[in-house]
């Protein structure tokens, strides 16, 4: 009897069989194939979304109109704009936007000098292959790869150096291995040691220093801009400032770290309030979640009095540490309502 209903079962179930047999015996070579297709798909989307194609061997089409053939000129797409070549995949939608103003002439005089033919220009003018020695990729070096991935001419550098060294060292010895002698290549040292972008933004008639405005700003922005979406910034945000205030990010200030942390909905729904109340703006950035996080500019203005036209975007211009609000009455501005 037992027979039957197991005959009748399986006579009735040959689906059920099938797919028990595939799961026992072909299991693994399912989840395999499975996997595969997972990984061409992932493949697919990374082509779609511009793949990086830095120190690998089978990308030169990416950069080059054609592979480059040993003993032949190479060519390059974007009829060799460097710029245009480097800037299509590294800008602010996909990569992070360049580090350095790209485009404008070298000036020989008092604070520029031309750089060495190491550091090679286009017509003149930088362009990233300035600073960034492409052809170092081809040599399949692992151990540049290691030290000096954004294969940067002259580097390794030590990027934990800052202008700040022990007064009794040489010129040579304190710029050695710093990383601004990179700086140093187009710079001259000592003016550049005394100079700021927020200096000499504006002159004395009104009229804006395009230079300046350049070291920040994709293009000249609108003076009278109150959205971030019109800044036209070279970086993120929270990006744009630390790239020469370094190490001032963590317990500032009063010794608390503000940079990059989350705001929690009191503070936030406070912040917003003073916004209303007082007729200031307190920007802040988005992180790679969507969240809204306090930067340097939540607390400073970074512009000299008189570029930004304004008022509510132009508050604490030229003041002491270029604060929004004066003294304590920043800290108000986001932890209390006696502003």
């Amino acid at each position: 009897m037992f027979k039957i209903k197991i005959m009748r079962y399986l006579k009735i179930k040959p689906v059920l069989l099938s797919l028990i047999f595939c799961f026992l015996f072909c299991g693994n070579s399912w989840a395999q194939m499975m996997t595969s297709q997972s990984a061409t798909r992932t493949i697919d989307v990374e082509l779609k979304e511009k793949p990086n194609p830095h120190w690998k061997s089978n990308t030169c089409r990416m950069c080059h109109d054609a592979t480059p053939q040993k003993g032949k000129s190479a060519t390059f797409k974007f009829d060799g704009d460097f710029n245009k070549l480097c800037l299509s995949c590294h800008d602010t939608a996909v990569f992070r936007a360049e580090e350095h103003v790209v485009g404008i002439p070298v000036k020989e005089n008092e604070l520029f000098k031309k750089p060495s033919a190491d550091f090679p220009l286009q017509n003149g003018k930088i362009t990233c292959i300035t600073c960034h020695d492409v052809r170092l990729q081809e040599k399949n070096n692992l151990s540049a790869k290691e030290s000096n991935p954004m294969f940067i001419r002259g580097a390794p550098y030590d990027y934990q150096m800052t202008f700040e060294w022990n007064k009794s060292e040489t010129d040579d010895e304190r710029y050695s291995q710093n990383r601004y002698m990179l700086c140093f290549k187009c710079h001259r040292k000592g003016p550049l040691l005394q100079w700021s972008p927020h200096q000499n933004q504006i002159t004395k008639t009104g009229k804006i220093n395009e230079e300046q405005c350049f070291i920040c700003h994709s293009e000249i922005p609108d003076r009278a801009a109150v959205e971030k979406s019109e800044w036209r910034l070279l970086r993120k945000l929270k990006e744009q400032c630390i790239n020469c205030h370094m190490g001032k990010t963590r317990f500032h200030p009063i010794r608390v770290t503000h940079y990059g942390n989350t705001i929690p909905q009191k503070i936030y729904s406070q912040i917003k309030y003073s916004e209303r109340r007082i007729g200031i703006i307190v920007p802040m950035d988005f992180d790679s979640k969507g969240v809204e996080r306090l930067v340097c500019t939540s607390c400073h203005n970074p512009h000299q009095r008189g570029v930004l036209k304004n008022k509510v975007t132009s508050k604490g211009a030229d003041t002491d540490r270029r604060l929004r609000l004066d003294g304590f009455a920043m800290c108000l501005a986001c932890h209390g309502t006696a502003v």
